[in-house]
């Protein structure tokens, strides 16, 4: 956090920026105009797996699986999750299973990632922050172009919505990657359901704390991941945009929209 002492640094959006910025506003807005119930539950009468389930129902389509939904009973499915757990998460057993999911929930690196940009003091602070140490120790080397440019977008987009919302927001992105890796282990018989219990537990009794809603829930996830296309440019943030919200839209008419938010009833 700035101390009492620091002055804080507001970037302008860019011509080039301002796009994006706007263009995530209005598809926010939009997703805000689609209504979703919530029930209130007795704790122990939440079902935990149901509602993790649907909420890994985003990361799961970005990796390739349709609406979201792992096939069940397909050998070749099955398969393909084996081999993206070993090979591309390096995950070979519960062991490491349990240091990813903590890697995602509790190393929180995108949500860290938010607060060090938002809460810097200035963007020549975060400039250092990028630096590197050069040949021997003694000098320093400057963050090349393309990472100096990804952190004013960075900054510029944390300053433009500072009164709007704050790191918590793109937590959901974590959620929905974590409850997506406990589906993916499920289905590949590496645990039980109820081995699996209390990490479902643990996704959606955070989601329940931070959302109120599937609708509140989407919106974060929409901007979570705009905010982590930065990097690739201006126009994958848009486009980022504009595919994100097709899906989430999609899914507050249908799944999200039969299923109501679960919450803690008093």
């Amino acid at each position: 956090m700035p101390s009492e002492d620091d002055t804080l640094e507001i970037l302008t959006p860019s011509a080039v920026m301002l796009p994006v910025l706007t263009g995530l506003r209005a598809a926010l807005s939009r997703l805000g105009d689609t209504k979703t119930k919530s029930a209130p539950r007795v704790w122990d009468n939440i079902d935990f797996p149901a509602a993790a389930s649907l909420m890994a129902r985003f990361a799961l389509a970005g990796q390739g699986f349709e609406d979201g939904i792992v096939p069940a009973d397909d050998p070749g499915t099955d398969i393909d999750i084996r081999h993206r757990l070993s090979i591309e998460l390096e995950i070979m057993s519960p062991e490491d299973l349990v240091e990813r999911f903590a890697g995602i929930i509790e190393g929180a690196p995108l949500t860290r990632l938010y607060r060090r940009v938002s809460e810097s003091p200035d963007v020549s602070r975060l400039m250092k922050d990028s630096m590197a140490l050069g040949w021997g120790g003694f000098s320093v080397v400057s963050a090349d172009t393309a990472e100096q440019q990804t952190i004013r977008r960075r900054r510029m987009f944390t300053d433009y919505f500072r009164g709007d919302f704050d790191w918590t927001r793109v937590r959901a992105w974590e959620l929905s990657q974590a409850s997506a890796l406990i589906e993916l282990a499920l289905h590949a018989e590496m645990i039980t359901a109820d081995e699996a219990l209390p990490y479902q537990r643990r996704v959606a009794g955070e989601a329940m704390v931070r959302w109120a809603s599937w609708t509140a829930f989407a919106r974060a996830l929409l901007t979570a991941r705009v905010f982590e296309s930065l990097p690739e440019g201006e126009s994958q943030a848009r486009a980022c945009t504009a595919r994100d919200e097709a899906l989430l839209t999609r899914f507050l008419q249908t799944c999200w929209q039969t299923q109501p938010w679960p919450r803690v009833a008093g």
